[in-house]
């Protein structure tokens, strides 16, 4: 039997200086490309026996990013990679609304903290999560606008604020 799954979290409104306090690193990239979401077991597949997901047994998808630009914590590599809660495998489903959406050749600033989830951390190759969820992920358009899913700021004032804190 299929498993559907919508999750919903509400989420702590985090200014520009809490995101970039919070973070680990911030970029600025290219969404690369979405890889094949994943059930949490060691093979990657759904866990037998199973009616229902749980912390322990999840579904996750990895986004690669081409990075442009260290705005914190500068490393040499060149992709980075995200970590979102959700995804479909075969027939099962798991939606999680709280989590930012990605599309091949997208430019995006990101927020990134390193993973903690009990489900997720452990699991190879070295990921991030978005910081905030939905609210570490800016898409960067070309007449300088930064849009996030609630709202809309001018990039230099984005940068302005991260570049502020990060000296800081």
């Amino acid at each position: 039997m299929p498993l559907y799954s919508k999750s919903s979290a509400s989420l702590p409104l985090l200014d520009n200086e809490e995101l970039s306090n919070r973070s680990e690193m911030i970029i600025i990239g290219t969404v690369k490309e979405t890889l094949p979401s994943k059930w949490t077991s060691a093979d990657g597949k759904r866990p037998k026996g199973i009616d229902s997901f749980s912390l322990e047994n999840s579904i996750y998808t990895d986004i690669t990013i081409n990075v442009d630009k260290y705005l914190k914590n500068p490393s040499s590599s060149k992709e980075v990679t995200v970590r979102l809660d959700g995804g479909t495998v075969g027939n099962d489903t798991l939606e999680a609304d709280y989590e930012p959406t990605f599309k091949p050749g997208e430019k995006v600033l990101l927020f990134l903290t390193d993973d903690v989830v009990a489900g997720t951390s452990k699991i190879g190759p070295k990921h991030f999560r978005a910081t905030g969820c939905m609210l570490g992920k800016f898409t960067l358009t070309d007449d300088g606008k930064a849009v996030r899913r609630d709202k809309t700021v001018n990039q230099d004032e984005l940068l302005s604020a991260i570049k502020n804190k990060s000296s800081v």
